[in-house]
């Protein structure tokens, strides 16, 4: 188990340099594809929000999220939310394919390929900035500030990325022994959204059977506490660790997968040429 923790470690860390090159060749490739390039890494995001307000805030009237006593309006409500699931899921989603993809390269020279999934993550973390940048717009037009809580953002970024290079480990090693993961993946990533707190609280009330059970399990998700830590350093002036319990839950599931991960690419990573 220490042998592959140390091994993708090793190797990530020793590969930094090409980690980045990689994700900026790759996210440049998407941008010479389209006509507008660089435009499209905000206006997509700003659209699917857009889309989900009219829905849920306008149609279906979802009155301001009230929480220890305080309203926020649903729409920075919404955004900053968004924000922090736009990173998550194309991550876990295009993280599956993450060695996959680059089947013509591993064939052909000697390529550390434990670092594949953090170039995926690194690329996605460039549209999370531009995510980030239309929330902090957002932010300001309807009156929210910066204070010296926002600086919690870099901690929960961490945390998610930590939590998507984890899971991506696995998924990218699953991948190559059975194709259909991905599609799995994608049909479970969209169920994933709705149980956790992007467009709604992922509360029960009193008047749901079996609420309190419900609430529990709904906390046991990962993203449950990113997304909300994303929001206690904005609306709600909470440090990092104003949830001790939740941290602890968080990172003791984020270290088991990110060792399961390390296993799983030591145990084959001389035989993904055989899989391809």
């Amino acid at each position: 188990m220490f042998k592959s923790v140390q091994y993708v470690v090793k190797e990530n860390f020793s590969n930094l340099y090409r980690i980045f090159c990689i994700a900026k060749y790759e996210l440049l490739a998407d941008m010479r594809d389209s006509k507008f390039g660089l435009f499209w890494n905000f206006a997509s995001p700003a659209i699917q929000v857009l889309t989900y307000f009219l829905i849920f805030g306008l149609a279906w009237s979802r009155k301001p999220i009230k929480h220890d006593g305080i309203e926020i309006n649903y729409l920075p409500w919404l955004v900053v939310g968004y924000a922090a699931w736009w990173f998550i899921q194309p991550c876990i989603q295009n993280g599956c394919n993450a060695i996959f993809s680059k089947t013509s390269v591993i064939t052909k020279m000697k390529f550390p390929v434990s670092v594949l999934p953090a170039t995926i993550c690194a690329k996605e973390f460039f549209n999370h900035l531009c995510m980030m940048l239309i929330a902090i717009v957002m932010l300001f037009m309807c009156g929210f500030f910066p204070n010296v809580y926002w600086l919690g953002l870099i901690y929960f970024t961490i945390c998610s990325f930590m939590f998507v290079e984890s899971v991506t480990l696995i998924l990218s090693v699953l991948t190559m022994l059975w194709r259909d993961v991905r599609k799995l993946v994608t049909s479970l990533m969209r169920m994933l959204m709705y149980f956790s707190p992007v467009i709604w609280e992922c509360h029960f009330v009193a008047s749901v059977p079996f609420h309190n059970i419900l609430n529990i399990i709904m906390k046991l998700n990962p993203v449950y506490y990113i997304v909300n830590g994303y929001r206690d350093c904005i609306f709600y002036n909470r440090w990092i660790f104003a949830h001790p319990a939740q941290t602890i839950y968080f990172w003791g599931v984020t270290i088991v997968l990110f060792v399961i991960g390390c296993m799983l690419m030591y145990k084959f990573k001389r035989k993904f040429i055989d899989l391809i």
